[in-house]
């Protein structure tokens, strides 16, 4: 699979721990945001129905199209790798 930069994300290997969390932070912010309140005024049932649904619409947002498109922006910075000292 190649991504933004051109690199493969087998070339590219993990990237660091805090770039995945910022980026998961990114990413949630607006679903977060706008999803629970949008179904709640949509359902009308108990709140662990309501709750469980925008979970599970923010977890589908996430994965196939929220993740995909930062990780396809951010592909240079994800796999940069430190520069040797010599």
């Amino acid at each position: 699979m190649r991504i933004g930069n051109g690199k493969s994300t087998q070339q590219c290997g993990q990237p660091r721990r805090y770039k995945q969390a910022l980026l998961t932070f990114v990413g949630l912010l607006a679903p977060v945001y706008f999803v629970p309140p949008a179904l709640s005024s949509m359902l009308v049932g108990p709140r662990l129905l309501t709750v469980s649904a925008a979970v599970a619409a923010i977890v589908v947002l996430m994965t196939y199209v929220i993740m995909p498109v930062l990780k396809y922006l951010t592909a240079s910075w994800l796999c940069e790798q430190p520069s040797k000292k010599s």
